[in-house]
C-alpha cells in the first residue's frame, strides 16, 4: 500500500475519463509548490529527461500532521514526475529551508522495508512507511526525492550533483 504513494505512475486511466478529472490530477499553477516544481522540471529536461506529466501526491502523505484537529502539510508540496527514465516523487520545503534535519531510518521487515522518520519537517503520527522494495532518498537544496530505481537514482545524482542518503 505505501509504495503506491511514492511510485505511482502517471495516471493514464484519468485520460480516458472526463477532462475535469484529468485537470484535477495534474499540477496546477495555483499550487504553492508550482514554481519550484517547474524549476526542477526545467533542470531535468535540460539534462535529457522527458517529463511526461507531473501531478501532486498529497493523498496519504507522510508529511500530513494534525494540529488542533486540523490536518495540514508540513512541506510546501509534493510532486510526482513521470519521466522517460521512471517515476520519482519530490517533496519541497519553502526556500531556503532544507531537509538537513530530517532523519530517515530503514528497517528490514519480513520480505520488505519499513521506514521511520524523525526531525523536521514533522511527519504523520503513524511514523511508519512500508514498501515491498527498497526506497532510495536523495536530498538537494529544498528538495527530498523518494526513488525506487537505482538507475534513476544514479541519473538524478549526476543531474543534481547530489548523493543519496546512506541508511
Amino acid at each position: 500500500m505505501g509504495i503506491l504513494l511514492f511510485l505511482t505512475p502517471c495516471p493514464y486511466e484519468l485520460r480516458a475519463q472526463e477532462p475535469r478529472s484529468k485537470e484535477l490530477a495534474m499540477l496546477s499553477p495555483t499550487e504553492p509548490v508550482y514554481p519550484d516544481a517547474m524549476e526542477l522540471k526545467r533542470t531535468l529536461e535540460s539534462h535529457g529527461f522527458v517529463v511526461r506529466c507531473m501531478f501532486p501526491t498529497t493523498l496519504w502523505s507522510v508529511f500530513e500532521v494534525e494540529d488542533g484537529g486540523v490536518m495540514h502539510n508540513t512541506v510546501e508540496g509534493e510532486v510526482n514526475y513521470h519521466t522517460n527514465y521512471g517515476d520519482v516523487t519530490a517533496f519541497f520545503l519553502p526556500k531556503p529551508q532544507t531537509f538537513a534535519n530530517f532523519k530517515i531510518t530503514e528497517h528490514r521487515e519480513d520480505s520488505g522495508f519499513l521506514y521511520t522518520f524523525a526531525g523536521t519537517p514533522r511527519v504523520w503520527a503513524t511514523n511508519r512507511f512500508g514498501s515491498a522494495r527498497r526506497i532510495y532518498f536523495l536530498d538537494h537544496a529544498n528538495q527530498l526525492f523518494f526513488v525506487g530505481d537505482v538507475a534513476l537514482l544514479q541519473r538524478l545524482e549526476k543531474v543534481l550533483n547530489a548523493r543519496h542518503r546512506r541508511l
